[in-house]
């Protein structure tokens, strides 16, 4: 068994008016999905299943459509999180402003004129790429950067969810326990 995390996008209050995580939870067992919880109200799932990264996500996004929701959803397995969270390229923001650190789960790899925009950004905004995903260190915060996660998502010409990298942390922590 693997345990996956899925990330889904833009989960908050209009999405709960049509889809609670319960019934998220309980949609994804009904679906043939394994072991699923979730991780706070924000589209958080841990999954043990032998099944895919791209079954888990379809089932996913098949459970997402019965509630009338086409969220992004982005699947990784917990040692893609573990390489993350390892490669810390920010330790002093990841110790210092955790929640001013986010990693943007991208849906796909970016096209090398995605990276040249996204390298064309002179921000206060440091960025480095880990395996498939962008870290984002926010010195300045979040709120009021021109370089927030949409625009990432425009200039990579790629869908990404971001998570803090407190988020991040309780994620792996999570994954790991439920393995166990």
């Amino acid at each position: 068994m693997t345990v996956w995390i899925g990330l889904i996008r833009a989960i908050g209050p209009a999405t709960h008016a049509k889809m609670s995580m319960q019934d998220l939870r309980e949609g994804c067992r009904a679906a043939g999905l394994d072991k699923v919880a979730t991780y706070i109200q924000t589209g958080n799932l841990l999954i043990d299943s032998r099944k895919s990264a791209a079954t888990v996500q379809a089932t996913v996004q098949r459970v997402l459509a019965s509630f009338g929701l086409t969220n992004l959803v982005v699947i990784r397995r917990a040692d893609a999180l573990e390489a993350v969270i390892a490669a810390d390229p920010f330790p002093e923001a990841a110790q210092v402003r955790p929640s001013e650190m986010c990693v943007c789960f991208l849906a796909a790899r970016p096209g090398s004129e995605g990276l040249a925009r996204l390298g064309d950004y002179h921000g206060p905004e440091r960025l480095a790429f880990v395996g498939e995903d962008l870290c984002v260190d926010y010195p300045d915060g979040v709120t009021g950067s021109k370089l927030m996660p949409g625009a990432i998502e425009r200039r990579l010409g790629v869908a990404a969810t971001a998570r803090n990298w407190n988020t991040v942390r309780k994620l792996l922590a999570l994954a790991q326990a439920y393995k166990a």
